[in-house]
């Protein structure tokens, strides 16, 4: 599996800053190919509860860890899965 972060859309208030959209793509051999959005938000309480390395959690890693004005520094990364080994 892969996962790409294609766009982020900033929100309308500057202050809902946990509302920040990323758009992303999960290119899966089994599953295919499809394309997703998540929030900030969203992403914070999936990476606080799941340690798994897949490229999914990794790439939300990132989207955590970056500062608000990294955000579209993101766009294009490619995270891919290495299962077994530790995010």
């Amino acid at each position: 599996m892969q996962a790409t972060i294609i766009s982020h859309e900033k929100p309308a208030d500057p202050s809902s800053v946990e509302v920040h959209r990323f758009k992303f793509r999960i290119d899966d051999e089994q599953s295919g190919t499809m394309t997703e959005s998540i929030s900030l938000r969203t992403a914070r309480v999936l990476v606080d509860h799941f340690q798994d390395g897949n490229a999914f959690i990794r790439m939300l890693k990132a989207i955590v860890a970056a500062h608000f004005d990294e955000y579209d520094d993101l766009l294009g990364r490619v995270y891919i899965d290495h299962r077994g080994k530790p995010a």
